[in-house]
C-alpha cells in the first residue's frame, strides 16, 4: 500500500507539472512578465477597466491588472506585459485607449511599435490618450452648425420683415418708387415715352436697310479691289521680266551706238573718195589737194 500512495503521489505532481505548464503559470514563475504604467487622461479611465487588453501592432501581449490614483490625483492604469513584446515597446510608442465597437463595447490599449530609448523596465511609463469618439465628434459638429445657422436664420428673418415692409410701402404710394408706381400721370408720360420710342425705332428701320445696301455695295467695292490687286500681283513677274530686259537692251546701246558712229565715217570718207573719182566728173588726184572754189549756199542766185 505504501509504494501504491507514493506511485499515486509521484504521478500527481508530474500531472501538476504539466497543467502548470501548459497554462503557463511555470513559464510566468521562470520568466516574469514585465510592468507597464499607464497615465490615464485628465478626463479619467475612458470606459478602461481591469482585465481589458494590451495591444501591440494588432497583438495582445498582456492586461489591465490595476486601476489607481497617483500622488497628484491623476488617474493611471498598471498593466503587465509578455517579455518578448518588451523590445517593441519604447519612449516614442503611443498608447491610446479605443473601443471595440468604436462607440461601444469593452475597452482596451493599443502601443504603436517605437524605435527610440528603450524603456527603463524597472518602472515603466507611457501618457495615454483617448481615441475620438465618432459620436461625439457627430454632435459635437451638430453643435457647431447650429451656432452657425441660427444668426443666419435671424438674419433671414429681418430681411424678409424688411422686404416686406418695402412692397407695403410701394403699393402704398411711399416714397418716389411708390409714387411712380402709384401715379396715373405717371404711367401716361411713360406710355408716351414708349410710343415715341417705337415711332423712332420706326423710322430708324429704313436707314438701317439703307445702310445695308450700301455696306453691300461697299463689299463689291472692296471685291473688285482685292480682284485688280490680285491681277496685278500675278502680273508682277513679267512686269519684272520686261523690265529686265529693257535694261539689258541699254546696256548693249553703248556699243550699237559706236558701231553706228564708226559706219557713218566709213560712209562718209567712201562718198569723198567716189566724188573725186574722174569718172564721176571729180577732179581726179590732181585737185585732191586744190582749194574747193564753189561758191557759198548763200551767193548762189537764180
Amino acid at each position: 500500500m505504501d509504494e501504491w500512495v507514493g506511485l499515486l503521489v509521484l504521478l500527481a505532481l508530474v500531472i501538476l507539472t504539466a497543467v502548470l505548464v501548459e497554462a503557463g503559470f511555470l513559464k510566468q514563475w521562470l520568466t516574469p512578465a514585465g510592468r507597464l504604467h499607464f497615465v490615464l487622461p485628465e478626463s479619467g479611465v475612458a470606459g478602461l477597466a481591469v482585465n481589458n487588453d494590451i495591444e501591440v501592432m494588432g497583438v495582445r501581449v498582456g492586461e489591465i491588472r490595476r486601476l489607481d490614483l497617483n500622488e497628484s490625483g491623476r488617474m493611471y492604469a498598471e498593466g503587465t506585459i509578455e517579455p518578448h513584446f518588451e523590445r517593441y515597446i519604447r519612449s516614442d510608442s503611443i498608447a491610446t485607449i479605443k473601443r471595440r465597437l468604436v462607440v461601444a463595447g469593452a475597452g482596451y490599449i493599443e502601443i504603436t511599435r517605437g524605435q527610440g530609448e528603450p524603456l527603463n523596465w524597472d518602472y515603466a511609463v507611457l501618457n495615454t490618450s483617448v481615441e475620438p469618439n465618432p459620436a461625439d465628434m457627430i454632435v459635437q459638429t451638430l453643435i457647431d452648425l447650429r451656432a452657425r445657422l441660427l444668426p443666419a436664420m435671424d438674419n433671414v428673418e429681418e430681411i424678409t420683415k424688411q422686404a416686406k415692409d418695402i412692397m407695403v410701402d410701394l403699393h402704398a404710394g411711399k416714397g418716389t418708387a411708390g409714387a411712380l408706381l402709384t401715379n396715373e400721370e405717371t404711367a401716361q408720360r411713360v406710355n408716351t415715352i414708349l410710343v415715341s420710342l417705337n415711332k423712332a425705332i420706326e423710322a430708324v428701320q429704313p436707314l438701317e436697310q439703307k445702310l445695308q445696301i450700301t455696306l453691300n455695295e461697299a463689299n463689291g467695292v472692296m471685291q473688285n479691289v482685292h480682284g485688280l490687286t490680285k491681277g496685278l500681283k500675278d502680273s508682277g513677274p513679267e512686269v519684272q521680266r520686261s523690265v529686265r530686259n529693257v535694261a539689258d537692251a541699254t546696256e548693249q546701246l553703248p556699243a550699237v551706238l559706236a558701231e553706228a558712229e564708226a559706219t557713218a565715217d566709213s560712209l562718209r570718207k567712201l562718198s569723198d573718195q567716189l566724188r573725186g573719182l574722174w569718172l564721176l566728173g571729180g577732179g581726179g588726184g590732181k585737185n585732191r589737194h586744190r582749194p574747193d572754189r564753189r561758191l557759198p549756199a548763200r551767193e548762189v542766185r537764180p
